[in-house]
């Protein structure tokens, strides 16, 4: 079954953008170092889980956190692969596949991309 995906530029506490994957009550939350491209690796912090409010939100954010404007969302159904997690997207005209990679050392990473290479 798909589920849905967002991708925030959130300009506080300094620009980044935020991934978010809806996991049943929630929304699994990765803060992305840089803007997402394709076939580029993106160093990524993964955030507490985020409400599922924000999977369609756009504005300020609570408790003076800067706010938050919708770059991507869609859908999104898990894929097998060697990645800790591997995706198809559905909603984005640039990549058409996400996957998040573990580099160590409490590190990692997601690549987008447009065919599956993950």
């Amino acid at each position: 079954m798909a589920q849905r995906f967002t991708i925030l530029l959130h300009d506080y506490p300094y620009w980044h953008w935020d991934f978010l994957l809806e996991h049943g009550d929630h929304a699994l939350c990765w803060r992305l170092l840089r803007q997402p491209c394709c076939d580029e690796p993106i160093a990524t912090e993964q955030l507490p889980p985020h409400r599922l409010l924000y999977l369609d939100y756009a504005g300020p954010v609570s408790h003076d956190r800067g706010t938050v404007t919708c770059i991507g969302s869609g859908t999104f159904e898990i894929m097998a692969s060697e990645a800790l997690l591997s995706i198809q997207l559905n909603g984005l005209t640039w990549a058409r596949h996400a996957a998040l990679f573990d580099v160590g050392q409490s590190r990692s990473f997601w690549r987008f991309g447009v065919i599956p290479q993950l």
